[in-house]
Parts: structure tokens; sequence; C-alpha cells
């Protein structure tokens, strides 16, 4: 019996456990779904729940196979570079795949040791060889773009992820502050740490050096840290704050600045990934060098000020709603349908409109 495709289906493969069956994906991933499917698009998901054992990894693509097999989609997206492309590729069959880096998946991970620097070079070219058999490779960044072969570039979109605008947007401060335990007279700066190895790369030293900073002119100012925080908690972090800080050492297209400008909380940051081109015409914040005592003078100045930014403005006109970003997806996804790839020139025609 030959089973029939549905001509607008996708299958993400993405990073996340699995949880009664369902698979548990990073929210940035599910939003997306989301919006796709919301403008007519059938999204299956498929969760790569270890990319470090052989016998996990062998586990995962047998796995994958078999969903690609029973779900029968037109594309394969692999939302990750490293070994979760590579299992694409090897799971798509005849199948068009298209292959998405974020960031440390290209850049890697600046963690010291050689044990990492081995770890991180076997994940991207794992990653390079899939996006060789794409037809069309997706980057978050123009820094991303820039760390590709040639050979790749010419097949190229860079294309950030969008925001959900109607779940991040501007909220009563004091009303999230309550809802969180939050002291209603105290300065708050946001900083994002992962929970994992990447919290290195996040540069957290660098962070509590320019608070520090801060302080000696705003007793009332504090750090609060998010990490492994729901998706709600982060929507009333991002509301009850004055101030978010981002003091990475690479980053591609960070979610959580763009997160922040469509809650209009202030961002104060350090040029890295895309950081710069987002918050160009975005007020209140700064861009600063890695120095905390510039840092700590920029937030400083955030909080005195007291100020909300026009962050979702902003984020509006640069065309990051994740309705808006679904569309640019979407053609790309049309084009590869076609015969065709998403290049570079099409982003920028894309973006013009």
């Amino acid at each position: 019996m030959t089973t029939i495709s549905c001509r607008k289906s996708v299958q993400f493969v993405a990073s996340g456990n699995p949880k009664n069956g369902v698979p548990e994906l990073a929210s940035f991933v599910k939003s997306q779904a989301d919006s796709i499917q919301r403008a007519g698009w059938k999204v299956f998901l498929s969760a790569v729940d270890d990319r470090t054992s052989i016998r996990g990894v062998l586990r995962n693509l047998r796995r994958i196979r078999q969903e690609v097999a029973r779900d029968n989609p037109e594309i394969i997206h692999a939302q990750y570079g490293s070994v979760t492309a590579a299992l694409a590729c090897c799971a798509k069959g005849r199948l068009p795949l298209i292959v998405s880096f974020c960031g440390d998946d290209l850049l890697g991970t600046p963690n010291p040791g050689l044990p990492w620097r081995v770890r991180e070079k076997c994940a991207r070219s794992l990653g390079l060889w899939a996006a060789r058999w794409a037809a069309a490779v997706i980057v978050k960044s123009r820094n991303l773009f820039e760390a590709l072969p040639q050979e790749l570039k010419d097949r190229c979109t860079i294309l950030p992820n969008g925001v959900d605008t109607t779940w991040f947007f501007p909220m009563d401060r004091n009303a999230c502050r309550m809802k969180l335990g939050w002291n209603l007279e105290a300065k708050i700066v946001l900083f994002n740490l992962s929970q994992n190895e990447d919290q290195y790369r996040k540069n957290p030293v660098l962070a509590r050096d320019a608070i520090a900073i801060t302080s000696h002119r705003i007793p009332t100012v504090a750090l609060k840290v998010m990490s492994g925080n729901t998706k709600e908690e982060v929507r009333w972090m991002l509301n009850a704050a004055d101030c978010l800080l981002v003091t990475s050492l690479h980053e591609g297209s960070p979610n959580i600045v763009k997160e922040a400008m469509a809650c209009n909380l202030p961002v104060v940051s350090v040029p890295c990934g895309d950081v710069v081109e987002r918050l160009d015409g975005t007020y209140p914040g700064k861009i600063c060098p890695y120095d905390a005592f510039e840092l700590g003078e920029a937030i400083e100045e955030v909080l005195s000020g007291g100020c909300r930014s026009n962050g979702l403005e902003q984020l509006s006109l640069q065309g990051l709603s994740a309705a808006t970003v679904a569309e640019r997806l979407i053609r790309i996804y049309s084009s590869v349908q076609q015969g065709d790839s998403g290049t570079t020139e099409w982003y920028k025609t894309a973006c013009a409109e």
C-alpha cells in the first residue's frame, strides 16, 4: 500500500527529550512549529535525546527513520547542526533536507581544554557534512554566515528566529513582580544563563563584575539569573525586570534579546551575534565593549532613566514576529519543493518587502 504524503508538511529534527511519547523540544523550536502550523503547514516533530553515545545515536537514527516513514513529510528540517543534522541527513532518504545552524554548532563552545576542542570540531564537521547534502541552509545571523565554507554560502539564507508577540508583550511591571515574589523597589537586571555546559560561553563572571560596578551608585541593584525557567516565568521576568544584560563570548541570534525587545525591556550588551543589528534604533539600551566598568556605567544609565524601551516597535520594523518569520520560512520550503534552494539574494529580497 502506497502512503500519500501531505504537500505541505515538514519533519523537524531537533535536540530534546521525549516525554510520554511526545518530544520535549526547545521553546524556540516549538514556537516555530506552532507558527508554521498556523500558516497552514503540518509539522511533525522528532527529538534527538542522545548525541554523545554511539548506542544512543544509532537508537535515535532508527527511531527517526521510523518516524519519517510513518509521517511521510515533504521536507526534513534539522533545527541544529552537529549530530542532529547528521541524523536528519541519514534518515531523510530521498526527501529534501534543510539544515539550520544556530550558533555553537558552527562557532563551537569556548570551554577550555583539549577534550572540548576535539568534541566541538567533530560536532561542527558532522553538521557541515550534513549541510553539503542539504537542499538549503539557514543561519540565524551574519556572523554564522561568514563562518560557513564558501561552497555552502550560495544556498544559505540568513533568517533569525521570530518572536511570538502574542505571548511576549509589555505587561504591568509590579503585577509581574508580585507573581514572582520580587521586591517592588529593587532595580533588577536579568542575566540569561544556560543549564548545561554552555554556561562558560555566557560569561557570567563579567556580568557579576559589571553589576558590582553599578552597585557603587545604585545600592538596590540586584542580578536575577534566568536558568531553566518555564516560558510563562520568562515572560513575567522580562516584564518585571528593569534591564537585560548580555555578556556572551559569542552568540548567533540570541532569542532572549528579541523576547526582551518584545516586552520593551532595555538591553545592555556586548557586541555578540546579531545583537548590534537587533538593537539598532532601540532605546534606552547600549552596546558596550567587554569591559566591566563600561557595562556597569551603561546599566546605571538605563536604571537611572527608569524607562521601558521601544523594542517591540523595532522588532516589528525588522519583521521578526513569529508569523512574519514563518512566512519567510515557508517560502524556503516552497522553493525547495520546486527544486530550488534558499539563497542570500532571496533573503535580501524578502527582507526588503
